[in-house]
């Protein structure tokens, strides 16, 4: 990308841009300060709270069955989280992406793009809104790295380029899009293309390894509905800016993108939805397409503009009703079922918290020391918890689920549900799980599950004495297989027998005797080339 701006402007680009971070840090603050909490801050209240008291443990007992932390989301937000605040952090991600958008746009199109300048500032404040705070902070360095490549500070670009994989591999994705966008529009010469090239690859090469190295397996999901709106503005954005020459970038972002959305549809991953992240841009873009062709003709500028509004507006909207009608957002909201959980749960066993809207129990008894089946993370429920997603869940399969997930009690809250749990809060309300309710507060009832199975069961007695974030200490009563209810990882280290992956994603333990047993997270360079080469890994004590 070239600067299309003499120098003589250069003070009033600084004025300008200075304008938007202004504009875009109070309408941020105020609704990170004034408004509900966003649909994703109970996650990052969690994390930032584990990273401070624990640091960089890369594994975490007490969501889901167990799950890689940081590593395989982001390893730079949470850091800068517990130093800066999480509501600090994200005004200030979304005031310096303002800041770059301005820089970045006018020098590309100049006074065309100043309406769309101020409207990023608005409408990406509207982040806060949806919570999602790594995501913010990736594309804040993703724009910082756009403006590195049209100043040609080379090395700036690539540090700030893999900053931006590190806050969130999501914004390094759509780095890349606009990065192929450019390219193409622009034809330049080899050597311009060699250090973002080289840049990109490595980066890549090293998502690939991570991604070897600390397998999820999960996918999030990626409705019709919303793949058909994302390509709705594609081409719409492809079509308005056709033959018009100032918008020749613009039209190759939306020509780039498009098969990157199909691609993620058709191809199960964590990424799925996520993809459409640009929506939170998608005022800003239209209104820079429509300014490059003036508007012209009027009426379809209009119903553009309009969609386009629409895309980028409804889920921040949805997220502003979902908080701000969320009693479960307050800790003291949880405080009776944390207190029944604490006096009455064995460790042997785990809590199933039906889901609000706002999952805020993946937040509040996680840190109270109570570990849950689920979480916050979408794509940890496919393909295990996928029963939850049932429209026909039925006592059968519900009590099943909870059996192998070992859980002791459920909790029922009466705050507004996630969707999918609407499905299973029917099933205990109507008093057709088989579950019998053992404490009520004003706001919530546990629910006791017959004959639960607890976390490590096997040819002998087994009863665990202590469960932490990533260790995991029992006894068994013979010697055997046992299965132990926690998602497999090559780097358990066991202090007894031998430990593998069970064909059920969960762990297994060939014990020799009787006796104390004492599993413990632990990196290594063995187990990790082994998994990075595809071979099973067997981890027996030493």
């Amino acid at each position: 990308m070239t600067s299309l701006a003499p120098p003589a402007s250069t003070h009033p680009l600084a004025r300008e841009a200075l304008v938007a971070s202004g504009l875009a840090a109070a309408v941020a603050a105020a609704l990170a300060w004034l408004g509900p909490p966003g649909s994703d801050v109970a996650a990052h209240v969690y994390q930032a709270a584990l990273y401070q008291k624990h640091g960089f443990e890369l594994w975490n007992n007490f969501w889901y069955e167990g799950r890689y932390s940081f590593v395989t989301y982001s390893l730079l937000y949470y850091p800068a989280a517990a130093l800066l605040g999480i509501r600090l952090l994200a005004v200030a991600s979304i005031a310096t992406a303002a800041l770059a958008f301005t820089v970045v746009a006018a020098r590309e199109w100049g006074p065309a793009s100043r309406w769309s300048n101020r409207s990023f500032a608005v409408v990406w404040a509207g982040v806060v809104l949806s919570g999602a705070f790594p995501f913010a902070l990736g594309a804040a360095l993703a724009l910082l790295a756009l403006w590195s490549l049209q100043s040609r500070a080379r090395v700036r670009f690539a540090l700030l380029t893999a900053l931006c994989f590190a806050a969130s591999p999501v914004a390094f994705i759509l780095l890349v899009v606009l990065l192929a966008a450019v390219a193409l529009a622009r034809a330049p010469k080899r050597d311009d293309l060699v250090l973002p090239a080289v840049t990109v690859s490595a980066i890549g090469v090293v998502e690939l390894v991570l991604w070897r190295v600390f397998p999820g397996g999960g996918r999030f999901p990626f409705s019709i509905e919303e793949l058909a709106a994302a390509c709705a503005f594609c081409l719409l954005g492809m079509a308005l800016t056709w033959r018009v020459p100032a918008a020749r970038v613009l039209r190759w972002i939306y020509v780039v993108y498009l098969p990157v959305l199909i691609a993620a549809f058709l191809v199960p991953s964590s990424l799925g939805e996520n993809i459409a992240r640009l929506r939170f841009a998608a005022v800003p873009l239209a209104i820079l397409t429509l300014s490059l062709r003036r508007w012209r003709p009027f009426p379809l500028a209009a119903v553009a503009f309009v969609l386009a509004l629409s895309w980028n507006v409804a889920p921040l909207a949805a997220s502003y009703a979902k908080g701000a009608s969320d009693p479960a957002a307050d800790a003291r909201y949880w405080t009776p079922a944390v207190a029944f959980l604490q006096t009455n749960l064995d460790p042997s066993y785990r809590v199933e918290v039906v889901d609000t809207a706002g999952h805020w129990a993946a937040a509040y008894l996680p840190a109270a020391g109570i570990p849950i089946t689920r979480g916050w993370f979408r794509q940890e429920d496919f393909p295990r918890n996928s029963v939850l997603y049932d429209d026909e869940l039925g006592p059968r399969s519900y009590v099943g689920w909870l059996r192998r997930m070992a859980v002791r009690y459920v909790v029922l809250p009466d705050a507004p549900l996630d969707y999918s749990a609407k499905g299973e809060a029917r099933l205990l309300a109507g008093g057709r799980s088989g579950l019998r309710p053992v404490f009520r507060s004003a706001h919530i009832t546990v629910y006791a599950v017959p004959s639960p199975r607890e976390l490590v069961t096997g040819p002998g007695a087994a009863h665990v004495l202590r469960f932490d974030h990533t260790r995991l200490t029992f006894s068994v009563g013979r010697r055997g297989r046992y299965r132990i209810a926690t998602s497999w990882s090559p780097y358990w280290r066991v202090s007894r027998g031998c430990i593998e992956r069970g064909s059920d994603g969960m762990t297994v333990l060939d014990a020799p005797r009787a006796g104390t047993v004492t599993m413990r997270f632990m990196l290594g360079a063995a187990p990790a080339l082994a998994t990075l080469a595809g071979r099973p890994v067997r981890s027996c004590a030493t």
